[in-house]
């Protein structure tokens, strides 16, 4: 009888070892990426703190920038959790603007099959289309001209380029983010 109770204790213990050891994982586990950037911004190292919060650190180690991710989008904010960029989604456009409010916000739309368009106060600033034979994407400015060309798939996002408040940074982290969501 004394060694049952014994193997049962010795069962019991065992398993809230292994519970124990099971949920410092998963508190514990976050996935990292590396932001790859254009040669005019840093290089970021993301990783996810919380469900809902990713933090980018610089190549010293320090925290940089975080996502605060919503349902209807994120918000990208400082280290000490000043709002820079709230990010919302819709399904035919997206809003960027430097408020919680949305108040004045930049406007991604997405006019038609792989076309865009990043619209501010009713005027358009820049547009962007892709080539499916050539698999280019190209983003001009309305007022510049000269369009630039991307050899990558369809990605609305990258119209942020075209955002001149929003630093080189702060644009890839942006761009990154709406492309893992889907834009």
């Amino acid at each position: 009888m004394r060694s049952k109770i014994t193997l049962t204790l010795i069962c019991i213990l065992f398993l809230g070892i292994l519970v124990s050891c099971n949920s410092k994982n998963k508190n514990n586990s976050t996935s990292e990426t590396t932001v790859i950037s254009n040669e005019n911004a840093d290089s970021f190292t993301s990783k996810m703190t919380k469900s809902d919060k990713k933090k980018y650190f610089d190549g010293s180690n320090n925290v940089v920038y975080e996502i605060k991710y919503k349902p209807d989008g994120f918000k990208l904010r400082t280290a000490s959790s000043t709002l820079l960029w709230k990010i919302k989604l819709y399904d035919d456009k997206i809003k960027i603007s430097d408020n919680d409010e949305n108040m004045n916000p930049y406007e991604i739309k997405l006019t038609e099959a792989n076309k865009a368009k990043l619209v501010k106060n009713d005027a358009t600033i820049a547009r962007t289309s892709y080539n499916l034979e050539s698999k280019q994407q190209s983003v001009a400015s309305v007022n510049d001209g000269q369009p630039e060309f991307f050899n990558t798939s369809y990605s609305p996002s990258l119209l942020v380029n075209s955002i001149p408040e929003i630093s080189a940074s702060q644009k890839q982290i942006l761009i990154k983010e709406l492309k893992a969501k889907g834009y």
